[in-house]
């Protein structure tokens, strides 16, 4: 009888409680989530992850079977504490590459405790040793990082990594979520974001959640990481900081409405000694007129979503981004450099062709040459030396075509992308024409050998680069909710440029996956970080 208070305690922590916290920002994962909320009939506000799962009826079987899944029951999101590993082992020969074997080797875990009814922690953490494809290892060794991943410490050919997430989130009565973390956020109903992306290494950030009516709204505030010239020394990394908002407004059953907000600023410049700048808490106010006010040399961005479901369970979306603007300059059709803007459509249609499980998307990207840049490069759109929104940066067009089939624990995915885009030549040495996000939009290239030029910047200027690839994945489901999969893949990627000589891959691999978080393998060369 004496045990009997220690095991209702015990038994009380391992009990199960109604659904808390947020799901992983990986699309193996929320996929299905965000299926649901395309559907006719059922709201959210699917353009804003990660998802919470309070707003997904059934989150906890986002990848469902026949049969229970090992570790089911250590992962169930409805208990008190819950857990498990998180692995990485795949190989396989990339043909053509001086050396053909390849492999990513990763281990790490994942735990999450919610104590009450309004509090949930969670942290995450994976190490990885890796050999890369050629297009991947040429990308590593140009930022210094692996693609969303952390910094790249290199030994020969091959590069080991480490990255962590953790949060405390708190739900704050019946409307807000309150989340202080290191991690990533997204913005947008694409494959791609011209927001905010996850492209990006994780970073710190408070963010606060508001829910109410047919509203979301997000505030978040962010630390970032200009990485140049530290030598991989986290103590010599340049602060900068970040605040958006996105508002998220389903008007109508059908039409989704969305504005983003972002303003960008350092705080080790002598003449803004600021750090964290209170003039940009204000959680309504647009930033540009507080820019303005304040006198300051910040980068503020606009951003405008309009999202329309179509038929029982498709959705046309869009994004319009805004840097700078002149209408006139835009009619005019001169290729002013001060046009900067990004432009994004696309269609997601779920259970298409009346198949069960099978999704259908089409995706078009397109974004001016000197896009997400500044005339003080600390204060680009970037972090770790990473594009916070469209890994391809700036001065580039994209077609993407993805396809998913999933059954019980099956999962079959093709993605396919072709892309134009700009690339600098040794002619480039003497200016920008605005394809490296990390120069200076006044760095332009010289028209008299004083001034910069301000007009003929064009997408694919001044040596155009068709980089063409596609991805096939065959997967069985081991575990869903950190998305540990059994896998075979085959990406063929090609990149032929104007000037030089064209690269060719073709990577094969096997082996288990962990998709706790998205990985970004349509990645490509397109600067230098000193």
């Amino acid at each position: 009888m004496k045990w009997l208070p220690l095991m209702a305690a015990l038994g009380l922590a391992g009990g199960l409680r109604a659904q808390q916290g947020w799901l992983p920002l990986s699309r193996t994962i929320d996929a299905n989530g965000g299926a649901w909320m395309h559907g006719f009939g059922n709201s959210g506000h699917s353009a804003v992850r990660p998802y919470l799962r309070e707003d997904i009826p059934g989150s906890d079987t986002l990848i469902t079977g026949t049969r229970p899944f090992l570790l089911q029951r250590a992962t169930d999101p409805s208990r008190t504490l819950r857990g498990g590993p998180l692995l990485d082992l795949l190989a396989g020969p990339s043909v053509g590459d001086s050396s053909m074997l390849k492999y990513r080797a990763g281990a790490g875990g994942w735990l999450e405790w919610s104590p009450g009814a309004r509090w949930t922690f969670h942290a995450d953490g994976m190490g990885w040793s890796e050999a890369l494809p050629n297009y991947l290892d040429s990308t590593a060794r140009a930022t210094q990082v692996t693609a969303g991943e952390g910094y790249a410490d290199r030994t020969d050919a091959t590069v080991t990594h480490l990255d962590w997430n953790a949060w405390a989130d708190y739900r704050a009565g019946e409307y807000f979520h309150l989340t202080l973390g290191r991690g990533k956020n997204f913005f947008g109903e694409g494959i791609r974001s011209l927001f905010l992306s996850d492209e990006a290494t994780s970073y710190p950030y408070f963010r606060i959640t508001t829910t109410a009516w047919r509203i979301k709204y997000v505030n978040l505030f962010a630390m970032m990481n200009d990485i140049r010239g530290a030598g991989g020394d986290p103590t010599r990394y340049r602060t900068k900081f970040t605040s958006m908002h996105y508002l998220s407004w389903n008007a109508t059953k059908r039409l989704n409405i969305g504005v983003f907000e972002s303003i960008i600023w350092q705080d080790n410049d002598p003449k803004y000694p600021r750090g964290f700048d209170i003039s940009y808490v204000n959680p309504v106010i647009f930033y540009r007129p507080v820019e303005f006010g304040l006198g300051s040399p910040d980068n503020a961005l606009l951003g405008f979503a309009v999202n329309v479901k179509v038929g029982r369970k498709g959705l046309v979306y869009s994004q319009l981004m805004f840097d700078e603007f002149l209408l006139g300059n835009v009619r005019s059709g001169e290729g002013w450099y001060g046009n900067k803007q990004g432009l994004q459509l696309g269609v997601v249609m779920h259970d298409a062709f009346k198949v069960d499980g099978l999704t259908l998307r089409g995706e078009w990207n397109y974004v001016r040459p000197f896009m997400y840049t500044h005339s003080d490069t600390r204060q680009n759109y970037s972090h770790y030396g990473q594009p916070l929104a469209h890994p391809y940066g700036s001065g580039f067009w994209e077609a993407i075509a993805h396809g998913e089939w999933r059954k019980d624990r099956w999962l079959l995915t093709h993605t396919a992308s072709f892309a134009v885009m700009g690339a600098d030549t040794a002619l480039t040495g003497y200016g920008s024409y605005g394809n490296n996000i990390f120069r200076s939009d006044r760095d332009r290239i010289r028209r008299d050998g004083v001034r910069g030029q301000d007009y003929g910047y064009y997408i694919g200027r001044p040596s155009e680069v068709l980089v063409v690839q596609n991805e096939l994945r065959v997967a069985r489901v081991i575990e869903p909710r950190a998305g540990i999969l059994l896998e075979f893949a085959y990406t063929f990627r090609s990149e032929a440029p104007e000037q030089g000589d064209a690269f060719l891959t073709n990577y094969f691999r096997a082996g288990i996956s962990t998709n706790l978080r998205d990985r970004h393998a349509f990645q490509t060369r397109r600067y230098v970080l000193e």
